[in-house]
């Protein structure tokens, strides 16, 4: 979803909202239709049996779209694609994106249908590869799942396609990253990627005899080694394909990979979801996820009515937790069978951080911008999450292996954490007005759950130092605006900071003054009660149900909506 052609952007405009820029300033943004949009499926020829594969998976795209499917052979080439191209025009497109089904940017198949293409009859415009896509390294860490005992045993992925040295070893970096970010979590104590030369690569027994050479290499260290093919490669039939070229040349005592779904199972969902980055989206089809920590049927009803609001323009759907994967792709399902074109996951947490990385892994954008992260095996309270009043947790270990992330064909992108927002200062204030019966006399604490950790605790601290500051900004006449973090969730660091708010709320009370506490959370009340038990304080409650509450979901939603058209 490029901002100058962004349906998604066109569905925020309609809905009267703008656009938030990378550098924080709003800009108004004229979004192109999509009508005019063509794809062109690119993919090299694979042989009768791999080409068909493809043909399944392209046809599966493209009911009810504008695309071609051409695949790369020789100089014939340029007038396959100029066919295409003149159907697609013949059909309405004005301009066409070209899928690449190739699993590094670098293949010599890939380059020639650039060649061809740079002076097209439509202008064209390149998505990334399937192979830079998350769904590609799910696909590999499929196979990686079928392996038995992968603790500590080396891991050699093979490729296909190289041309030449040169070839080869742009090929081998691609399927290096690719291995090691579909390897991370397994245990495999080391990662080595290899590509296979092309049946058409000049002096090709040379070059066979030349990999061969290096998969011994690659597997003769002491200890257990496996070998795993993945590759869109040659595969005219079961008997002749680049796996059945490979097998007999696996040395001896290493263990081949058992034959399973490749590649091809997950290239059907990339190029719908590519589709949808570049699609025309009418507002009701933008999916928004609620994800907030929850507690008991009435913490979570209040949430929900709190974000009512927000249903009149966007499917939303609600997930309670701490980010379960399992509630969150129900969540995601649920939005594809109400017709969503793109998801915005709003985290409504405290902190920015709480359960980032998390929702990012299971969404696959750790792999596509490059840093894959491991689920976290701790409970989630190292961010200092906020809980429901008398919520109890339990929480598993960490799994075994890394579980699959969300395979989904449409765009997803996570936002959120209240943080020290002006929106959540106000509605503070607004909770603190209202118990409010002389200002001059009153002092408001603020409390927090707070962290175990020392320093992210000192950031609960300066986010409640700065919302006490947009609260005087905002014409707080109170005595004084004072703050505490409870540290709730950790026995052995809570009995002073309990102490402390102790202390603040008996100050707060001499000669005729008054305490009113109020709670900074993203909604209901946590431990104040029990905490400050025998001392006389009005209690208010946290930020939903507030007006300003579903405020600041719309704009986080306009943050994803942002997020979503930065996609090159």
């Amino acid at each position: 979803m490029r901002l100058a052609m962004n349906g998604f952007l066109r569905a925020a405009l309609m809905l009267g909202l703008a656009v938030v820029a990378a550098n924080g300033s709003v800009q108004t943004v004229r979004a192109a239709p999509g009508a005019d949009l063509g794809f062109l499926a690119v993919a090299a020829d694979r042989g009768f049996q791999g080409d068909e594969e493809l043909r399944d998976a392209f046809d599966a795209f493209a009911a009810g779209r504008n695309a071609e499917l051409v695949f790369a052979t020789d100089a014939r080439t340029r007038g396959m694609l100029a066919a295409a191209l003149a159907r697609l025009a013949q059909r309405g497109a004005r301009r066409a994106v070209v899928l690449p089904m190739f699993l590094s940017a670098n293949d010599p198949a890939l380059m020639l249908v650039k060649e061809h293409l740079a002076n097209a009859s439509l202008p064209v415009s390149f998505a990334r590869t399937f192979g830079e896509s998350y769904l590609a390294v799910e696909a590999l860490a499929d196979r990686l799942r079928t392996i038995r005992r992968p603790n500590g045993a080396r891991l050699v992925v093979v490729g296909y396609g190289a041309r030449d040295d040169e070839t080869r070893r742009l090929l081998e970096r691609d399927w290096q990253r690719l291995a090691e970010q579909a390897a991370a979590g397994f245990g495999f104590a080391r990662v080595h990627a290899l590509v296979w030369y092309d049946s058409r690569a000049p002096e090709r027994e040379a070059r066979r005899a030349e990999i061969g050479r290096a998969l011994a290499d690659a597997t003769q260290e002491p200890g257990r080694t496996v070998v795993v093919p993945f590759h869109l490669g040659w595969r005219a039939d079961g008997m002749m394909s680049f796996d059945a070229e490979l097998k007999p040349v696996v040395p001896a005592g290493v263990d081949l990979a058992a034959p399973g779904p490749g590649p091809e199972a997950m290239l059907a969902t990339w190029m719908a979801r590519e589709a949808n980055y570049r699609a025309d989206i009418a507002p009701r089809e933008l999916g928004v996820i609620l994800l907030a920590h929850g507690a008991d049927y009435h913490w979570n009803e209040t949430m929900r009515q709190a974000a009512q609001p927000l249903e009149a323009r966007y499917l939303v759907e609600y997930v309670f937790s701490m980010a379960d994967q399992p509630l969150i792709e129900r969540a995601v399902r649920r939005l594809e069978r109400r017709g969503a074109r793109a998801v915005v996951i709003v985290r409504v947490f405290g902190l920015a951080s709480s359960f980032k990385d998390e929702v990012e892994r299971m969404i696959g954008a750790d792999v596509e911008a490059g840093v894959p992260s491991l689920p976290r095996g701790d409970d989630g309270h190292s961010d200092g999450q906020e809980h429901g009043q008398g919520n109890g947790h339990s929480h598993g270990s960490a799994p075994s292996s890394p579980p699959a992330r969300i395979r989904s064909s449409l765009p997803v992108v996570t936002v959120g954490g209240v943080e020290a927002s002006p929106l959540f200062a106000a509605a503070l204030l607004d909770r603190a007005r209202a118990l409010s019966r002389d200002p001059r006399t009153e002092t408001v604490i603020l409390t927090a759950h707070g962290a175990g950790d020392d320093s992210r605790n000192e950031h609960w601290l300066k986010i409640l130092d700065t919302l006490a500051a947009h609260m005087k900004a905002g014409g707080a006449a109170f005595r004084a605006i004072r703050y505490a973090t409870w540290r709730e969730d950790w026995p052995e660091k809570r009995g002073p900071w309990v102490a402390r708010v102790r202390e603040m709320v008996d100050e707060a009370t001499r000669d005729g003054g008054r305490a009113i506490v109020i709670p900074a959370r993203t909604s209901g009340r946590g431990p104040e009660r029990a905490f400050l038990d025998g001392l006389k304080f009005d209690l208010g409650e946290g930020f939903a149900p507030h007006p300003l509450f579903a405020q600041w979901v719309e704009e986080q939603i306009r943050t994803g909506v942002a997020l979503l058209g930065s996609r090159p």
